[in-house]
C-alpha cells in the first residue's frame, strides 16, 4: 500500500485517486512530442503551478481543526503521505522564477503549516501512520521521506530565498524520522529499500553512523534480484521503480557503486516489457499491478539517470521513448528532481531506439516476452494466466485453461522448457481416493479423520491429470497445441480474457453470465478495439459449461470459452 513512488507528483494531479495514471497511449502517441529539457522544465513548471490551486484546497486552514495544516485524500482521511507530497510540490514553485508562485509568501506559509502538521501526525518513537492500513509505520514513514528530502535539499542549495519556521520543523522531522528508520522493521522486500534509501537522504544532511549501520545491515541481505534483472516482487509498474530509486539514491549519498550494477540489470530486462502502446508488461506480477495497465513514465527518473550516469545511449533511447508516448503532465514528478541535480538537466549526445523485435526467455522470472513490432506476446509459468497477446490496442488480457478435476483443475504450469521456438508449459496432478487408517494408527481418543493427517492413509484409485500446451510464435501469430491426458469424460475449458471496451463478433453471448461468450465448433472469433484486430480459431466446442468446479471465478473481461473434454488435444491461432 505504500506507493510514495516516483510517480508522487502523478498522484498530486488526479487529487491522489491513483498511484500512477492509466490510460489508453495509442490515442495520444501520435500528438506527443520529444522534449528537450529545458522545454520539458519549462512545461513542468507551468504544470506544477496548475496543480497548486487544487492541492491548497486539500489542505486543512482551519486553526480548530485536528488536522491543522495536514492534507486530506480523496476520502477526507488525513494523509502524511501526501501531506509530504505537498510540500515538494510547493517548494518547486515556490524556488523556481519562471514560476507564478515564486518567491510567494501564500506559498511559504502554506508549506509552513504543513510542515508543522507533519511533526503533530508524526509519533512519540518517530513513526507515522497510513490510516488505510498500517500505524506506526516504518515504512510508511521512509516513503513520506522521500519528497521532504528532495525538498530540503532544494532549500538548501536555495539558501538566498527565505524559508522562516519551515526549514526547522522539516529538520526535526527528518531527525526524529532518522531515530525510527534505525530500528523499525518491514512487511514487504521493496520495504528494506525504501527505508535504507530514506536513511542514506537523512545521512546526506545530518551525517550519523547509526544510519549507515542500519543501511548496511539491511543491505547485508543482498538485493532481491534474480539473474535475468526482476525484482522479487515482480511489480514491474509500481515497486519496481520505487527499487530502482531507492538503489541510486544509496549508491549516489552513499558511495555505493555496486548497486548500481543491479539497477542497470533490471533497466536493461524492462527494455523486453514494453508493449507497442507504451505499456508495461504486467502480467508477471506478484502485487496490486498485476495485470493491470501502465504507461512508462515511473521509469524516466531511473533511465535519465543512469543515461548520464554511464552515458548509455541505449538508456538515452528509453528517455526519449518515454518522452514520446507520456503525455507532459504524467512527468511532473521529475520536477523537484530535476531542480535539485541540475546533472539530471543534460541532454544526451546519442540515443538507440528501444528493441521492437525479439523472443527473450527469462527463465528466472518464469516468463517469455515476444514481439513483433505491433505484436507482443507473454508465455508465463507457474501463473493460472499463462499466455497473453497484444496487437496494438486490442489486448488479449490473459488465456487460462481448468478441468474439473477433483476440484483442483486450474491449470498452473509447473515447468517452462524451450525445444526450437516453441516453449512447452506442462503441469502434473493426482487425485487420490484414501483407505481406512490400519488400527494401529487409529487414535483412542476422538475420531480419527480429523486428528490424523491424510498423509497416514493409504492411497487408492490415484487418477492423473497431465498437460502440456506448446506455443510457437511464427510472424507475429500465436499457434498454441493444447493436451489434457486425464480421465475419460473430465470437462475441459480454455478462457480467453478480452480487455473490456473492445468488440467480439462470430460469439454466442452465454445465458446467465455476463460478459461470457461461446462460441461454435471450428468458427473463428475476432475481437476488434479501435482500429486493431485479434482472431482466434478453429474453436473446440464440446459443451457449455465455463465456470468449472474447482476453477478461479471467471476474470473480469469479455471472456470467450472453448470447451472440451479430455483425453482431448486442440489446437488453434490467435493472431
Amino acid at each position: 500500500m505504500c506507493l510514495l513512488n516516483l510517480a508522487i507528483k502523478q498522484r498530486l494531479l488526479l487529487i491522489f485517486l491513483s498511484v500512477i495514471f492509466t490510460f489508453n497511449i495509442m490515442d495520444i502517441r501520435a500528438n506527443v512530442p520529444s522534449y528537450n529539457k529545458k522545454e520539458l522544465l519549462s512545461s513542468l513548471i507551468k504544470i506544477n503551478d496548475n496543480i497548486i490551486p487544487k492541492l491548497l484546497n486539500k489542505q486543512w486552514i482551519g486553526k480548530d481543526d485536528t488536522y491543522y495544516g495536514a492534507i486530506y485524500d480523496s476520502d477526507s482521511v488525513v494523509s502524511p503521505q501526501q501531506t509530504s507530497n505537498f510540500i515538494e510540490t510547493l517548494i518547486s514553485s515556490y524556488v523556481s522564477p519562471g514560476s507564478k508562485y515564486y518567491r510567494s509568501t501564500e506559498i511559504l506559509n502554506r508549506m509552513t503549516l504543513a510542515a508543522k502538521a507533519l511533526l503533530n501526525l508524526q509519533h512519540e518513537d518517530g513513526t507515522i501512520d497510513l490510516l488505510g492500513t498500517n500505524f506506526h509505520s516504518t515504512p510508511d514513514l521512509g516513503f513520506t521521506i522521500y519528497p521532504l528530502a528532495v525538498a530540503y535539499s532544494i532549500m538548501l542549495k536555495n539558501s538566498n530565498l527565505n524559508y522562516g519556521e519551515f526549514q526547522s520543523f522539516l529538520k526535526q522531522y527528518l531527525l526524529k524520522a532518522g531515530d525510527a528508520l534505525t530500528v523499525g522493521g518491514v512487511h514487504t522486500p521493496n520495504h528494506r529499500w525504501a527505508i535504507t534509501g530514506a536513511l542514506a537522504w537523512i545521512n546526506t544532511f545530518f551525517p550519523n553512523l547509526k544510519y549507515k549501520a542500519r543501511v548496511e545491515q539491511w543491505l547485508a541481505e543482498k538485493i532481491d534480484i534474480d539473474p535475468d534483472g526482476q525484482y522479487n516482487e515482480r511489480s514491474t509498474a509500481v515497486y519496481t521503480p520505487i527499487t530502482n530509486r531507492s538503489l541510486i539514491i544509496m549508491a549516489k549519498k552513499m558511495n555505493y557503486d555496486y548497486l548500481y550494477d543491479d539497477v542497470r540489470k533490471n533497466l536493461d530486462m524492462t527494455f523486453y516489457f514494453v508493449r507497442s502502446t507504451g505499456d508495461i508488461a504486467t502480467e508477471s506480477s506478484n502485487r496490486q499491478d498485476k495485470y493491470k495497465q501502465y504507461n512508462l513514465s515511473g521509469y524516466y527518473f531511473a533511465y535519465n539517470y543512469m543515461a548520464i550516469q554511464d552515458k548509455n545511449s541505449s538508456y538515452a533511447g528509453m528517455v526519449k521513448y518515454i518522452e514520446s508516448t507520456v503525455p507532459v503532465e504524467q512527468l511532473v514528478y521529475m520536477l523537484p528532481y530535476l531542480i535539485e541535480d541540475s546533472t539530471l538537466m543534460l541532454d544526451f549526445a546519442e540515443t538507440i531506439p528501444i528493441p521492437t523485435t525479439y523472443h527473450k526467455y527469462f527463465k528466472y522470472s518464469d516468463m517469455v516476452r515476444i514481439r513483433k513490432g505491433e505484436v507482443d506476446m507473454s508465455v508465463i509459468a507457474n501463473n493460472t494466466t499463462f499466455f497473453t497477446f497484444f496487437k496494438g490496442e486490442a489486448a488479449l488480457e490473459a488465456v487460462r485453461l481448468s478441468s474439473a478435476f477433483f476440484g483442483k483443475g486450474q491449470f498452473q504450469s509447473q515447468q517452462l522448457e524451450k525445444e526450437g521456438d516453441t516453449y512447452i508449459l506442462t503441469s502434473t496432478i493426482y487425485g487420490p481416493y484414501f483407505q481406512p487408517l490400519p488400527k494401529e494408527k487409529i487414535p483412542v481418543k476422538g475420531e480419527a479423520w480429523g486428528l490424523v493427517p491424510q498423509s497416514e492413509r493409504a492411497e487408492s484409485e490415484v487418477q492423473t491429470l497431465r498437460t502440456k500446451i506448446y506455443i510457437t510464435e511464427v510472424n507475429g501469430k500465436a499457434k498454441i497445441k493444447v493436451s489434457v491426458d486425464g480421465p475419460k469424460n473430465l470437462p475441459v475449458n480454455l478462457e480467453f480474457g478480452f480487455r473490456m471496451g473492445g468488440t467480439l463478433t462470430n460469439v454466442i453471448p452465454k445465458r446467465n453470465t455476463n460478459n461470457a461468450f461461446l462460441i461454435k465448433n471450428g468458427e473463428y472469433a475476432t475481437y476488434t478495439k479501435g482500429k486493431d484486430s485479434i482472431k482466434i480459431g478453429p474453436a473446440t466446442a464440446a459443451h457449455k459449461w465455463t465456470q468449472l468446479r474447482g476453477a478461479l471465478p471467471k476474470l473480469d473481461l469479455d471472456c470467450l470459452y472453448f470447451t472440451n473434454y479430455a483425453p482431448c488435444e486442440f489446437e488453434f491461432t490467435i493472431e
